[in-house]
């Protein structure tokens, strides 16, 4: 079968999981048609740790949600999954795109959006 190459970053004690102490880059290489799912099980990365996730610098899960874990991954795709521990990324809070699944399921959602409680 295929391969693909993508590069995750993982931020705060999520670097952990791939080795690093607070942030961490990887280059991995997945079989074609490998989902979000996919490359957090091959770190053992619990879905319950993962906040803001980042597909192309596309927002493409938050916090307590999972519309991302079956979003195909493409060729050179840059994945970027922020622990818990991480505000929203003040870089992204203008104009923010989003993936038309994480869309989707915040339409969905009862009460509409997510809301911080700090």
């Amino acid at each position: 079968m295929a391969l693909i190459r993508i590069t995750l970053t993982l931020y705060g004690p999520l670097a952990k999981f791939a080795g690093g102490k607070y942030i961490v880059q990887k280059t991995v290489e997945l079989e074609a048609g490998a989902t979000i799912r996919d490359l957090m099980d091959r770190f053992e990365i619990p879905y319950d740790q993962k906040s803001y996730l980042f597909i192309n610098n596309i927002l493409s899960d938050m916090p307590g949600l999972s519309a991302s874990l079956d979003e195909v991954l493409s060729n050179n795709a840059r994945v970027g999954i922020f622990s818990l521990q991480h505000m929203y990324p003040y870089q992204y809070r203008d104009g923010l795109p989003m993936s038309e699944n994480l869309t989707k399921t915040l339409k969905e959602r009862s009460g509409g959006a997510v809301h911080n409680t700090y």
